[in-house]
Order: C-alpha cells, then structure tokens, then sequence
C-alpha cells in the first residue's frame, strides 16, 4: 500500500510545483485563452495546463518501476495527444474534422504498438474498431466538457479514484497505480484550476485525460462479475464487466450524447460552439461557476458510488443498479431540457442563446 501513496505522492508534488512553470511559458510563449462572447473569463488565461498534468503523469510512471511495452505505449501516444493539442492551444486552428480523425489515428496506433483492445467478439478487427472508436470518443467527449474552470479536471480525479478502488479489488495493481498517478496529476493541478483558475488544461490536456482514462478503462477487468455473466449466459466477461467503467465515466459520455441529440434534432452542425452543454444549461438556471462544478462533482460521486456497488452485487442487484443510472439520466434530460439554449431560428448564424 505504500508504493500507492507514492506513486500518488509524486504525480501530486510533480503537478504542484510543474503548474507554475508552465503558466510563465504560457505567457511567455503567448499560448493565451483570450476572453470572448462565448468565454467566461475576462483576462487572458495561460493553456498549457495538459503539460503539466502530462509530466506530471510520466514521473509518477517512472516511479512505478515497471517497464512494459505497453505502459512505453501508453507514454508514448499520450505524448502524440498532448503535442497534437498544444497546435490548437497555441492557435493553429484545426477543423473538427481533422481533429477526430486524427485523434481516430493516435488511437489506432495506440492499439497496434499495444495490442491492447476489447475482447467482445471472435472477430479480432470488430475489437479493433471499438477501441479505436471509443478512445476517440473518450477524447473528444472530455474535451467538449472542458468548460469550467476545475471541470474536467475534477471529474477526472474523481473517476481515476473510483478506478483505483476498482483495480485494487481485481488485483490489477498496474491499473491501480496509473489510476493513481492521474489522480495526483490531477489534485496538483487543481490547485490552480479551480474557480477562479490560474491555468487551463487546454485541448491538449483535455483529450490526454479523456485518452488515460480510456485506456485505464479498457484494462479493469471485474472478475467478479462473472457470476451475472453466467447467469446471463454470457461467455465474455468483458460484455457485463465494462459496464462498470462507463458508469464510472457517465458524466462526459451522457454530456457529448445529449448535446449531439440536441443538436441533430434542431439541425444544428455537431462541430458549432454553443452554450448547450449539461454544465452550460445548469449555470444558466442560476448557478454560479463553482456551484456548477461542485455541483457535477457529486454526480461523478454517486455515479463512483454505483460503479463500486455493482463489484459484489448479485443478478437482482446488478440491473437494479443499472435501473438506478438510468432513472438519474433521464431525469438529468428532462431537468436540463428546461433550459432553453437555442434561438429561435436554429438555421441562422446565430444559433445559440447567450446569457
């Protein structure tokens, strides 16, 4: 238990004390959030917090003492991600497009070098596909929720503890240690992300966080589910287990699957900035900022809360869990529905309401 608190103890040191050095580079180098119409803060903001978290990451894993080709993998690609951001944080605009197939070939060579993906069907290149699309989907769905100060950053420590708890109770003590080098990257640099943030973790450290976390995801293995899975005549472990992950990881994945359903259903174009996010609609319902987060924090905390109930739970109490998380989602829907964050003309150039 004490290379844990180690491991957690450096990534937290390393983020703490890396955050103001690349805050003076982010001035330094004019790599600058610039307020706008559709910014909350008034002063620019330095955005080169995903360095730091990186970094910070990449220590702790040497601290790990395990060399592995696929945690070299890991490292490797995440590398790509955060270089791959740092374009758009440093204003070379890249169309939404590129970027998601771009992302589409960071994951796929992160699957080729690793060799690691689903195991839910005989055809290997089915696995293959899946995984590629949901490290991509990952990425993206934490960046298009990087909108408050200490948002994502937050959700994403709480989400790596839930995975570590996890992890510890299936013997995978790689994965319990990568959890925890996320999560002490990610306290470090709260510090100074929090509202009122210091620091950004930008585009980079956005989809490097929605990538570590789906790789961690990928790896939890909860054997003791295999008990429903039998019961349910399911051969694969992975069909019934995975669902604990994406319950740990609810919070971006209903966020991007809301706003796109919103969007398709008012014709708007997926890749339109806008106001119309779950923590956009509930700080318009008076809110302020930091209530808004904490708000989201408590969420990821019951939602952490389910996940680790599901571990030991029987076939009753298994799909009387998942009844729980969709009773919460639809309520979330028709609560934030409430909101009303398009103009009345959603054709036009103005398609979002502005508070």
């Amino acid at each position: 238990m004490i290379k844990y608190f180690f491991i957690t103890g450096i990534a937290f040191l390393s983020s703490l004390l890396l955050t103001p050095l690349v805050k003076y580079f982010s001035y330094k180098f004019n790599v600058l959030d610039q307020p706008g119409s559709r910014k909350i803060h008034a002063k620019p903001i330095p955005l080169l917090g995903g360095v730091a978290i990186f970094l910070s990451f990449a220590i702790a894993t040497y601290f790990m003492r395990v060399s592995t080709r696929e945690l070299l993998v890991i490292l490797g690609v995440g590398f790509i991600f955060i270089m791959f951001g740092l374009l758009d944080d440093a204003g070379i605009k890249i169309r939404a497009s590129y970027k998601i197939l771009g992302h589409l070939v960071l994951a796929s060579l992160f699957v080729f070098f690793s060799g690691i993906c689903f195991n839910l069907f005989n055809f290997g290149p089915i696995n293959c596909i899946l995984t590629i699309c949901f490290i991509t989907f990952m990425t993206n769905s934490m960046n298009m929720l990087d909108g408050m100060d200490g948002l994502v950053a937050g959700i994403s420590l709480l989400a790596a503890l839930c995975f570590f708890v996890l992890a510890l109770n299936n013997d995978l003590p790689l994965v319990a240690m990568l959890s925890l080098a996320v999560a002490g990257a990610t306290l470090g640099f709260l510090r100074y992300n929090f509202n009122p943030a210091s620091i950004f973790l930008g585009e980079a450290g956005s989809t490097f966080l929605g990538y570590i976390l789906a790789v961690i995801a990928l790896n939890l293995k909860i054997f003791k589910l295999w008990g429903v899975a039998l019961l349910l005549n399911i051969p694969r472990l992975q069909f019934v287990s995975f669902i604990v992950p994406l319950i740990v990881l609810g919070i971006p994945i209903f966020d991007t699957m809301f706003v796109f359903a919103n969007r398709f259903l008012h014709r708007i174009k997926m890749s339109t900035p806008g106001k119309d996010h779950s923590h956009h609609r509930i700080n318009m319902m008076g809110l302020s900022q930091k209530m808004t987060v904490l708000a989201l924090y408590c969420v990821q905390i019951i939602l952490g809360a389910i996940a680790l109930s599901t571990v030991n739970s029987d076939l009753q109490q298994f799909f009387s869990l998942l009844l729980i998380v969709a009773v919460l989602a639809a309520f979330a829907v028709m609560f934030l529905l409430k909101v009303k964050v398009y103009s009345v003309n959603a054709l036009s150039d103005d398609f979002f309401n502005t508070p």
